[in-house]
């Protein structure tokens, strides 16, 4: 019963642990096309979880220690190709021989180079579905330790109880501890994905109505505190619905799209765009005055009067759009209420003056 405790413990270490290491880079998910920061940094935990299993390990005799150090080397090198299994494996070795310096502790050198290098190459190699992939590293990464046993012991035969259990519980394990992080990383990835979808406009990848609200009440609050002025622009794409109509919608989403990325390209980097709706477009303005954001306007309504837009077929139309300009002082007890109606007034006043002009409020 001893043994099976003591590869339980590895186990359930191996479990807590990754969850761990999972919510300190659920930003930083390891891919083959890390970086090497990530890659590096992968590696080192994976090799101090490899440290921390040895100590919980199984004592088959004097120099001889059995646990599941393998597993996280296997992993990392399932997500991240060759760097990070290295790096684990180097970290294992040095704890190893931190333990004790024999014969053992220098095939288990071997032993890890060995899985890591094996386990980097069917990473890269084996296309298949991510369950039979895994299957492999377990088997490899298995046999690698299981020769590694059947060196360092005198006669096998006495030892072959601890190799049979060992062989179950690397699997019994690694399949838990792969089906655990499957589990949170694919579910990771799904709320990282609607978090993305509930913040961004679906067709021009910018900021939604959603995000408009947000970012506009933050940005109220952050100039009263620090006594700046802010401005709101607001952008409509002139006779939009005679492009729908004459070209098709697909034609309307591709010239929004165009126009997105145009009207990205002007703005100041802390300026929040937005697509709040329709051919409607919202510009952010943090610690800018009146006059400034006038002329920011101007400035992009006149690139968007001389933009060559193309049509699906290849056919270059021009666009015009009408904006409204309102700003905010800063001052606590001002008209920031009205800062967004008054825009809202400015953008209709000047597709009352026959649009492709930016006005301010009256």
């Amino acid at each position: 019963m001893g043994m099976i405790s003591d590869l339980v413990v590895n186990i359930s270490l191996l479990i807590s642990f990754t969850f761990v290491w999972h919510q300190l880079f659920r930003h930083n998910r390891l891919t083959f096309s890390s970086s090497l920061t990530i890659k590096t940094l992968d590696g080192l935990l994976a090799g101090i979880l490899g440290i921390i299993l040895m100590h919980y390990s199984l004592i088959v005799n004097d120099i001889t220690i059995l646990d599941l150090r393998h597993i996280p080397v296997v992993m990392v090198a399932f997500y991240g190709g060759f760097i990070p299994p290295l790096i684990a494996a180097a970290v294992i070795t040095v704890g190893r021989f931190l333990i004790d310096v024999n014969f053992s502790s220098f095939v288990s050198l071997f032993m890890m180079l060995a899985i890591a290098l094996g386990a980097g190459v069917i990473a890269r190699v084996i296309k298949s579905g991510k369950w039979k992939k895994w299957t492999w590293l377990l088997i490899y990464s298995q046999a690698v330790f299981s020769l590694a046993l059947f060196i360092v012991v005198d006669e096998f035969n006495q030892v072959l109880d601890f190799a049979f259990i060992h062989i179950i519980s690397t699997m019994v394990g690694g399949y838990m501890i792969f089906y655990f992080v499957d589990y949170i990383r694919t579910n990771s990835e799904r709320y990282f994905q609607y978090k993305e979808n509930a913040e961004l406009d679906a067709l021009t990848g910018l900021y939604n109505v959603r995000s408009f609200d947000h970012f506009y009440n933050t940005m109220i609050v952050e100039s009263i505190e620090a006594h700046e002025c802010c401005a709101v622009c607001l952008l409509d794409v002139d006779h939009f619905k005679q492009i729908n109509d004459t070209y098709g919608h697909p034609a309307g989403d591709e010239i929004l799209q165009q126009l997105a990325s145009l009207l990205a390209g002007l703005i100041r980097y802390e300026d929040k765009l937005s697509r709040n709706g329709g051919e409607e477009f919202s510009i952010l303005l943090p610690d800018c005055q009146q006059e400034q954001a006038n002329l920011i306007a101007e400035r992009i309504r006149g690139a968007v009067e001389t933009y060559p837009f193309t049509l699906p077929d290849g056919q270059i139309i021009r666009l015009t759009v009408s904006m409204g300009v309102s700003a905010f002082n800063g001052e606590p007890g001002g008209d920031q209420e009205n800062l967004y109606q008054d825009a809202d007034a400015a953008l209709y006043q000047a597709k009352q003056n026959g649009r492709n002009s930016v006005c301010t409020p009256r």
